[in-house]
């Protein structure tokens, strides 16, 4: 089994020729490829990619759940793993993921940590090791074979806000997700840049009325106007 990873990017052009290099060195002789889904960015990204050693697939619209479908279209890998631009995978992922495949665990996550202490983001950390919809995430990533992720049809291209959710509801039909021991590690910045309370407050409350059926306008306008650094576009 070999893995693609399919990365959504949109102006990364300072850290994703880093992110490349990082986890092409902790596949080490595995069988990989890397695919950057870029929406248009307008800095230099999807030539860093190249550069880098990715195929890169350009998608006209910046809405990750799009973006990472047109990846797992052109990934040639049984398993796809969707990764973040901006976090660090785990050295062990690969051996971790097709571990887990040949378990018969067919989708799973890791646990996160923060790169900075804040007492706050640490009990945000040990949530990520519950089992329950609300304690996922995209900074957690996501592994899935390319079977399963064909047969519940892949990403909600009209979900452009909560689309991780979105997709692990219809993938929980089948089996419960598999949480990996080892940690992602990701940026406490927009946490602090924030306020972490009023961070978390916000997700539960966007979190929350996705699940009572708002429409996706009303979660990104919301994530927008009160949380610093936002790239989601409708």
């Amino acid at each position: 089994m070999n893995i693609s990873v399919i990365i959504p990017t949109l102006n990364e052009a300072l850290i994703i020729g880093d992110q490349i290099r990082s986890i092409q060195s902790k596949a080490g002789e595995a069988e990989l490829e890397i695919i950057v889904a870029d929406a248009h960015s307008d800095d230099d990204t999807a030539l860093i990619a190249t550069d880098a050693g990715a195929k890169v697939v350009l998608v006209e619209k910046c809405c990750r759940a799009r973006q990472m479908n047109a990846g797992a279209e052109l990934a040639t890998g049984e398993i796809l793993y969707f990764v973040h631009a901006d976090l660090t995978i785990p050295d062990s992922f690969v051996d971790d993921i097709l571990n887990a495949v040949k378990e018969g665990k067919q989708y799973g996550c890791y646990r996160v940590t923060f790169d900075r202490f804040n007492r706050g983001l640490n009990f945000n950390s040990r949530l990520s090791g519950l089992q329950g919809i609300f304690f996922r995430g995209g900074d957690q990533t996501l592994y899935m074979t390319k079977k399963l992720f064909l047969k519940i049809g892949g990403f909600d291209d009209n979900t452009v806000i909560m689309e991780d959710y979105e997709i692990l509801l219809r993938a929980r039909r089948y089996e419960k997700i598999n949480i990996m021991p080892a940690k992602v590690i990701i940026s406490g910045r927009k946490m602090e840049q924030n306020n972490y309370f009023k961070t978390n407050l916000i997700n539960v409350l966007v979190f929350c009325l996705f699940f009572l059926g708002a429409s996706q306008k009303t979660l990104v306008n919301i994530y927008r106007q009160q949380v610093k650094g936002s790239k989601y576009r409708l």
